[in-house]
């Protein structure tokens, strides 16, 4: 009897899991369409290392970058925080956060969870592939990151910050707010 019991409590709990489960794939699926609309976006440059930078929205969920970089880079440290908040006057929240080696991410494009993202932001751009990069003129053009937006973000108020750092010196600070809309 007893173990009888033990089989239909771990079978009622793979099937709550598997409920559970298709709940949150059929939520995302519904948030599938999900918009951005970009309301701020900013880039403070280090011009020991970068001459200049310029960063402007395009239309409302398409951003641009130019940068000139002024020595050459054999490493490049990117660390992004991600952060939402559901009220206008709301302290924001971090939702992700990451810190990245970006010669290896340049290496391994084309795999993992990184490959659709930088797919999207070097489409229409004149990035290095390989590393060292610079001294080199590079630009982003009308990127947008709609399209492979992850389904678990909520329509919301965002932000996301990327610092990038070379040879122990930051060289380059963006930051971008905007909403998530359905």
């Amino acid at each position: 009897m007893a173990k009888q019991n033990m089989f239909l409590t771990k079978y009622c709990r793979f099937h709550l899991l598997l409920i559970i489960s298709l709940a949150i794939i059929e939520s995302c699926a519904r948030h599938k369409n999900l918009k951005l609309h970009w309301d701020f976006f900013d880039c403070k440059v280090n011009t020991d290392i970068a001459a200049y930078c310029k960063c402007h929205i395009v239309a409302h969920s398409v951003l641009s970058v130019e940068i000139k970089l002024l020595k050459e880079l054999a490493s490049i440290q990117i660390h992004t925080v991600v952060s939402t908040k559901q009220k206008l006057n709301a302290p924001y929240r971090t939702l992700f956060e990451n810190s990245v080696e970006g010669c290896r991410v340049i290496a391994d494009a084309q795999r993992g969870i990184v490959r659709n993202f930088y797919k999207t932001i070097v489409k229409s751009s004149n990035q290095p592939r390989k590393c060292p990069v610079g001294p080199v003129f590079i630009y982003y053009r009308n990127i947008s990151i709609e399209e492979v937006l992850p389904s678990f973000v909520p329509a919301c108020f965002l932000m996301a910050q990327t610092d990038f750092k070379a040879q122990n010196k930051y060289y380059l600070n963006v930051t971008v707010k905007g909403r998530v809309l359905n």
